[in-house]
């Protein structure tokens, strides 16, 4: 279930809710696609709603960047979501897993238990 979503020049920053806790996928805004690589769960709602909203700041300051744009509340945004996700993250204790890992860590643990014999 997609609880909020955070949107940065190309893409949205969605979180949804997981087995593990709260996921925070990468959606691109043309197609509608995700982005398999990019995908970070946390435990707690809070941290996953900065760190969504911290995402979407850096990429629009990123193609604030490419594009030579003078938009000074950009850089404002990262800084004060940047601040406000560390923040959270350390009083939580809620860094975060990469989505990746995760799924790598749940088909191993699917495969059973494998015996070695001598």
């Amino acid at each position: 279930m997609l609880l909020c979503a955070s949107e940065g020049r190309h893409w949205r920053y969605e979180v949804c809710e997981h087995d593990d806790g709260y996921l925070v996928q990468m959606r691109d805004l043309a197609t509608g696609e995700l982005d398999e690589e990019f995908s970070t769960i946390f435990r707690t709602l809070p941290v996953a709603f900065a760190y969504a909203e911290m995402s979407a700041a850096y990429e629009r300051y990123a193609a604030r960047e490419l594009e030579q744009s003078e938009d000074d509340q950009i850089e404002i945004d990262v800084e004060a979501t940047e601040r406000h996700f560390i923040d959270l993250s350390d009083r939580l204790h809620d860094s975060g897993i990469n989505g990746v890992v995760a799924q790598a860590w749940e088909r191993e643990s699917q495969r059973g238990q494998v015996r070695l014999l001598h």
